[in-house]
Formats: C-alpha cells, sequence, structure tokens
C-alpha cells in the first residue's frame, strides 16, 4: 500500500488536496481509501457526500472514512486509560480531570494513526491518502510512536515483575498498582507504535506532502514541518502551493496581492530545494463536488501518478556533537559574495542578493541549536554548512 499524508497550516486547502489526489489514483484504477481524522468533517463538505466512521465508497474504486479518534482511544486505550485516572483519583483529584488528565497530548493522533496502520497491514486498498490536522500537531504525532514507544518500554520493564508487591504496600503508598491487563495492553500498544513508526519512516510506503498558500505565515509553517521532519526520518516528497492567482487575473485592486505571491513562491521554491513543489491556482468559487475536484487534480498533477515518490533525501541535516550543533542546508547557484547568513531566534535568515531579486529565506532551527550561537557558515558544493557552539 502507498500512503500519501496532507499536512499543512490550517486554511490552506490539505482536504481539498487530498481529495484532489484520491481522486485521481482512483481514476488511475489504484483503490484508494481517503482518511481524515478533522473533526470538521471537511471530507463531506468536499466531496458533497454523507461520510462517517465506516468506510464509505465515493466512487468507483474509491472509499472515505471520518475516522473516529474518540472511538479509536477506547478501543486501544481504554484500560490504560482507566488505570491512569485511578492513579489520579488516588491523588484525590477530581473524577473528571482525572481522566482528562489520564488522555495524555497526543492520545486522539496516535489513535488516528494507529488506524492508518491497521488498514496498511490489513490491506485491501492500494492507497491510503490521509488529510492529517495542521501541521504542528500532526508531526508532533507521527513522532509520538517513537518517543512514547522507549520510554514505555522502560517503564512496562521496571513495573510488571512489582504487580503483586505492589498490591501490598497499596494501603501504604495510596496508589493502585497496575493490573496485569493495563500492562499487557501496553506491551501490545508498543508493538503496534513501533510498526506505526516503521510505516512512516519507510519512504517506499509512506510520503508527507506539505500544503501552503504563497503567504509568509503558511511557507513558515511549511518549512517548519519540513525541519521536523527531516530530524525524524519522515519523508518529504513534494510541496504544493494552493490558491494562487492565476496570470488571467488582471484587475489592478490585484496588483499587489500578485507581487507578493510571487516574491513568496520564489523564496519557498529556493527554501525547498531540492523537494519539487507544485502550485494550484486560486479558482473562482470553493472546490466543492467531483466535477471541480477533478479538475484541480487535473491542472495539479497533469497526466503525473500522484502515488510516485516525487523525492527521497534530507534537504536539512543535523548532527549533535559534544561541541555544539552542525547543520547544512542545500543552496543551489548560490555565490559566497551573494548571501548573508545571521541567526534571529530560533530562526536562520538567508539573504540572498542577485541582479534579479533580493530573496529572505527563514529557516527555522532545531531546538538542539536554541542554545548556541552561530559561529560560522561555510558554502561549499552548493550546500551551506553551519557550526553552531557556545561563545
Amino acid at each position: 500500500m502507498r500512503i500519501i499524508a496532507y499536512t499543512g497550516k490550517g486554511g490552506v486547502g490539505k482536504s481539498v488536496i487530498s481529495c484532489a489526489t484520491a481522486i485521481k489514483l482512483a481514476k488511475l484504477g489504484y483503490k484508494t481509501l481517503l482518511a481524515s481524522s478533522d473533526p470538521a468533517h471537511t471530507l463531506s463538505d468536499a466531496l458533497l457526500k454523507p461520510i462517517g466512521s465506516v468506510e464509505t465508497k465515493v466512487g468507483e474504486n474509491l472509499w472515505a472514512v471520518q475516522v473516529d479518534p474518540i472511538k479509536e482511544v477506547m478501543d486501544n486505550y481504554s484500560v490504560i486509560i482507566e488505570y491512569l485516572a485511578e492513579v489520579f483519583k488516588a491523588r484525590e483529584i477530581d473524577e473528571a480531570l482525572a481522566y482528562e488528565l489520564a488522555n495524555f497530548p497526543g492520545t486522539t493522533g496516535v489513535a488516528t494513526l494507529l488506524k492508518a496502520h491497521s488498514y496498511y497491514k490489513k490491506g485491501g486498498f492500494d492507497a491510503l491518502v490521509m488529510d492529517l490536522v495542521p501541521s504542528g500537531e500532526a508531526l508532533r504525532l507521527l513522532y509520538v510512536p517513537h518517543l512514547i514507544g522507549r520510554f514505555s518500554r522502560k517503564v512496562a520493564k521496571l513495573v510488571a515483575p512489582a504487580v503483586q508487591l505492589g498490591k501490598i504496600f497499596e494501603p501504604l503508598i495510596g496508589v493502585p498498582p497496575p493490573p496485569e491487563e493495563a500492562i499487557d495492553a501496553e506491551v501490545t500498544l508498543l508493538e503496534r507504535l513501533d510498526a506505526v513508526r516503521e510505516m512512516l519512516t519507510d519512504p517506499k510506503v509512506t510520503s508527507m506532502r506539505l500544503v501552503m498558500n504563497p503567504d509568509a505565515f503558511s511557507t513558515s509553517n511549511a518549512l517548519r514541518a519540513l525541519m521536523q521532519a527531516s530530524l525524524y526520518g519522515v519523508n518529504v516528497d513534494l510541496a504544493i502551493i494552493n490558491k494562487v492567482i492565476p496570470p488571467e487575473v488582471s484587475d489592478p485592486y490585484f496588483k499587489g496581492w500578485i507581487k507578493a505571491q510571487k516574491e513568496h513562491i520564489e523564496a519557498a521554491k529556493a527554501s525547498l530545494e531540492p523537494i519539487p513543489v507544485k502550485q494550484l491556482k486560486l479558482y473562482r468559487s470553493e472546490l466543492r463536488g467531483f466535477a471541480q475536484l477533478e479538475e484541480a487534480a487535473e491542472e495539479l498533477f497533469n497526466g503525473e501518478d500522484p502515488s510516485q515518490v516525487y523525492y527521497v533525501g534530507k534537504p536539512i541535516e543535523v548532527a549533535v556533537r559534544e561541541d555544539g550543533v552542525e547543520m547544512n542546508i542545500p543552496a543551489p547557484h548560490a555565490k559566497k559574495d551573494e548571501m548573508e547568513v545571521e541567526r534571529i531566534g530560533d530562526e536562520l535568515i538567508i539573504h540572498l542578493h542577485t541582479e534579479s531579486s533580493d530573496l529572505r529565506i527563514l529557516i527555522p532551527l532545531p531546538a538542539a541549536a536554541f542554545k548556541y550561537s552561530l559561529r560560522s557558515a561555510k558554502l561549499i558544493n552548493e550546500r551551506l554548512y553551519l557550526k553552531f557552539s557556545r561563545e
């Protein structure tokens, strides 16, 4: 199964592009499942068809499902959540609040990924197109399986032998020991989380695709998504700039918008290099229904197969050393005398001065570099090598 996960800032058009991609795949003969965990039920709005928590056939070779994260949480976490709630209640925390605390951050998102993996494992579809929640949350959740897995495995190994002993000391310590079924559930969950991580980090299986608009906010958001994906090994193979004002618009009212969009598109392409960047025009009206979505798909992919892997690699490379952090990024066609690099807060700003234009490229820094200062920047073989260390 081929998995394509679209993410981006809220409002950039992820759902529309997810739907268009799925429709194109289905038209090419792939048995395709379109899935979303967005509580706004945007798939139903875009496809103009009722879509629920059960896979519903919406067209030839095309099914859609609105993943119910609450149901997935209860199916996968109920025993663990009940135990955590009991622990909090033992500490005299209000019962309602105890259940809120037991649902640790990212629970529903992880459940969505577990559901995606169940489709992958079960088979039956050639392609799965995922309309993910906005970038920041989606990316954090993509990495939760690995982070939780490492931590919880250690905890499970420590807790398991002490369950019976814990029952003896429960009156003294005031905290109930975890029941055996909770430990069994956690071990099973860890195994599934490891499998999810393997699925997400295999570039032949999963591609994450960034969706943005030609504006500063969504472009910055997409670059942060790329940075995080590079750090955690999720392959980003394509970026799509949506809602681009088409050339036929000549109304002077939009002159400033068109100029600004061109500048943002040029900067985005330079920042995302060598990842391919596609553009989709701003249509006269909201894209809804199969006819309009199919038209958008043809414009976007222009005879291509959307299931192809457009790019494999890590555009941004980060290495943590004993004395600081080293980072290198692509800088195609850049010349030393045309480039200035400075660090402002948690971002790196690259100024490119050329005869045709001046570009200001923002690159988000990894958290590991926050405590260090930028010490050197060298341009070698069209890559910019940066070193961060203490002063």
